[in-house]
């Protein structure tokens, strides 16, 4: 079984999404982006030249916010996780539930 198959998604999806991740980091105010399974493997990632982050670590830390987020959600208020805002002095992170996969996105600029 190929990559993303499980997810509904092949190798020619996975190709396209690709440039569009990296076109969102180069023409907004986002210095990350990625998409990820909900176990936390990337299935795209681009971040600005000068933004230092391992696309993997990125990755694998949205995927732990979602789990734990996910879990609150469901034992205090009975319903599914929209998505989490972590807001940093200089910088903030943005982690989407889009079903069978996450959006991830971090930037300086709020």
């Amino acid at each position: 079984m190929e990559f993303g198959t499980d997810l509904g998604i092949g190798p020619n999806e996975i190709e396209k999404i690709s440039p569009q991740i990296t076109f969102i980091t180069s023409n907004a105010d986002i210095e990350a982006i990625a998409l990820v399974s909900l176990e936390g493997y990337q299935i795209a990632f681009s971040a600005l030249p000068q933004y230092e982050v391992d696309g993997d670590q990125f990755c694998g830390l949205a995927s732990a916010l979602l789990m734990t987020g996910s879990s609150t959600i469901k034992t205090l208020f009975q319903e599914d996780l929209s998505e989490i805002i972590v807001r940093a002095e200089n910088g903030y992170i943005i982690v989407s539930n889009a079903g069978r996969l996450v959006v991830v996105c971090a930037g300086t600029l709020i």
